[in-house]
């Protein structure tokens, strides 16, 4: 089989995945789950593929992968797929940290830094588990660089 292939295969199976995360629902409920049982349990057959597939990636397709990734991160901020999608991102870091981090590091630590000029995280709040909906950009930005 021809490698465009298998690189177009990669970049559609990130892409469902991506797409699925853009559709799950708020998390919430007593234990703060993205929607149910069903829900649950597709996220983590998805984390589970997704680890066996970034434990395979070529160099090659590592970089389309994680330009791909970027580019979603990087103009998207959804608290709905925050979770599953850092577990993405951890597994690319995990997969090849030298290129992960200098990806996102720079990006993201700059994005903190705006979003906090600009009032992020002015409201006060007892809560540690509650999201203010305000500071969506700074937590979506926060919880690749600290998590």
């Amino acid at each position: 089989m021809p490698p465009i292939a298998r690189i177009d295969w990669v970049v559609a199976f990130f892409n469902r995945c991506i797409a699925l995360f853009e559709s799950l629902p708020e998390e919430g409920g007593r234990n703060k789950k993205t929607g149910g049982k069903q829900e649950e349990a597709m996220l983590s057959g998805i984390r589970e593929a997704v680890d066996v597939v970034c434990f395979q990636l070529s160099d090659e397709i590592f970089d389309i992968v994680l330009t791909r990734v970027f580019q979603y991160a990087a103009s998207n901020t959804k608290l709905n797929t925050m979770r599953a999608f850092t577990h993405l991102v951890r597994r690319l870091t995990r997969t090849n940290p030298e290129k992960a981090l200098a990806k996102f590091l720079p990006h993201c630590t700059k994005q903190v830094v705006i979003e906090l000029e600009h009032g992020a995280a002015s409201v006060a709040t007892t809560s540690t588990h509650e999201a203010v909906h305000s500071d969506t950009a700074l937590l979506w930005s926060k919880h690749f660089v600290f998590t």
